[in-house]
């Protein structure tokens, strides 16, 4: 079935949009894969904060290149798709990483991340990264731990003083008890 030009010009526009609201794309090939097994690869990446579209391989290079971003020609030949993502790249490359393990005809050829091309080796690198969240977490205790240190030396040094001020009180009562 043709798809007529307006559907064109607006694929186009809607790829072009997706292109400039993700944080990155990364781009698979899916050849041999059945409805249920995309599903399953759309879900995942919904899941991940991002979305998982099959696309038409001269519209996307034109929104690419409308957009400004070079990628080889050969990650846009045969059935092509692309992951956008919305809020971690990591977690959508994870999530397309551990896709490819379970789904043989899923294969990532490549990724764009700030105007940058990625190559597939890229991709899984930025795969194995912790997530967002959980390097937010590590910084926050990296910048937290000083702080928390800080205040027991200083509880230990108060805690000092307290306790030779209690022995000499203590040895001074001594002192008077025996006295009298």
């Amino acid at each position: 079935m043709a798809v007529t030009r307006e559907k064109k010009t607006q694929m186009l526009a809607n790829y072009a949009e997706l292109i400039q609201k993700s944080q990155a794309l990364f781009i698979t090939h899916y050849g041999g894969l059945n409805m249920k097994d995309l599903d399953k690869v759309r879900s995942q990446i919904r899941n991940s904060q991002g979305e998982f579209h099959v696309t038409k391989n001269t519209l996307l290079r034109r929104a690419l290149q409308e957009v400004g971003y070079d990628v080889p020609e050969a990650w846009l030949k045969g059935p092509t798709s692309v992951s956008f993502c919305f809020a971690d790249p990591a977690a959508v490359a994870k999530a397309l990483n551990e896709l490819t393990k379970e789904l043989e005809k899923l294969r990532v050829v490549g990724g764009v991340l700030a105007g940058k091309a990625l190559s597939q080796e890229q991709v899984v690198a930025l795969a194995s990264l912790p997530s967002l969240e959980t390097l937010r977490a590590q910084i926050i205790g990296m910048i937290t731990a000083p702080a928390s240190q800080l205040v027991g030396v200083l509880n230990a040094a108060v805690g000092g003083v307290v306790y030779a001020l209690q022995a000499k009180v203590d040895k001074a009562q001594s002192a008077e008890a025996s006295a009298a």
